[in-house]
């Protein structure tokens, strides 16, 4: 029953040549790969200790020699190859549901309000024009300079797909590094913000360049839609959730549960309306701080 229920979550299809078969699939294979991935990581964070030398670049390069050995040689790793294989056709969208809202959410919920207070010009100057002004360099670089003859709508979705910081990245390196508390919040909560804005600059170029035509009084009411269905649902869900958590008292295991769950309900309800679900996982954070 387990088997079936991951290969739901695994589907092999397109399997290449050399590939795992179902009669070796075994769902313990994907088990190792977790396994195995923390020791690795744990093994390059101690290892690396007290050099120069961030333990997620070394992660990055050996996590593409991996890589490179199971899919690019005729040497396969067993087991692990099988983990590596299982894992690479999880289905991305899953993916994104399982780890975003929770990253997401933490990280916004470790901020201070009141340096998210004094800091929320710099930030919206950051992640709303200083995103537009990178997806458009972008996308003109691209535009002039690769040889795909790329239209001016695709050369700017690419633009917008690459101008948005990675928040989980900066987050745990301004952590490492001992920031001040006024950069730390301008960056990580700008980071959080564009993360935003860029898939909203994505869908409305991905929209164009499937056909969709839109002109600016469509543009600005498409941009109004967003912005506002998602910090009205985000403030729906925290109103609601510190409500609740005001009949209860001294219990952690119903605190914490319904903290991490309003998360991932605000994700959700954010994708069926296909709105901008980062702000709303903000403001239903600030909410709960508040």
């Amino acid at each position: 029953m387990a088997g079936v229920e991951l290969l739901d979550i695994f589907p092999h299809r397109d399997l290449e040549e050399g590939a795992i078969s179902s009669s070796d699939w075994n769902p313990t294979d994907a088990v190792l790969f977790v396994g195995l991935s923390l020791v690795l990581g744990i093994a390059c964070r101690h290892l690396l200790r007290g050099t120069r030398v961030p333990y997620t670049v070394a992660l990055l390069v050996l996590g593409i020699v991996l890589g490179s050995i199971e899919y690019g040689t005729h040497h396969r790793l067993g087991k692990i190859g099988d983990g590596i294989r299982l894992w690479a056709k999880i289905d991305p969208d899953l993916l994104l549901a399982v780890f975003l809202p929770a990253l997401l959410f933490e990280s916004s919920f470790s901020m201070e309000v009141h340096q998210i207070k004094r800091c929320l010009a710099q930030m919206i100057l950051l992640a709303g024009p200083g995103v537009l002004i990178s997806t458009f360099l972008l996308g003109s670089a691209f535009k002039l300079t690769f040889p795909y003859n790329w239209s001016w709508k695709t050369s700017l979705l690419l633009g917008g797909l690459l101008s948005a910081t990675d928040p989980v990245a900066v987050v745990a390196l301004l952590k490492e590094l001992g920031a001040s508390k006024k950069l730390n919040t301008i960056i990580e909560g700008e980071s959080l913000m564009n993360d935003g804005t860029a898939i909203v600059v994505y869908q409305l170029f991905y929209q164009m360049v499937l056909g969709k035509s839109f002109n600016w009084g469509a543009i600005i009411k498409y941009l109004t839609q967003v912005s506002l269905g998602a910090l009205g649902i985000g403030l729906a869900f925290g109103i609601a959730s510190v409500l609740w958590l005001g009949f209860i008292f001294n219990d952690t295991v119903i605190e914490i549960a319904l903290t991490l769950a309003v998360s991932y309900i605000a994700y959700f309800t954010e994708e069926i309306e296909d709105e901008y679900w980062v702000w709303n996982l903000l403001l239903t954070k600030n909410t709960f701080k508040t």
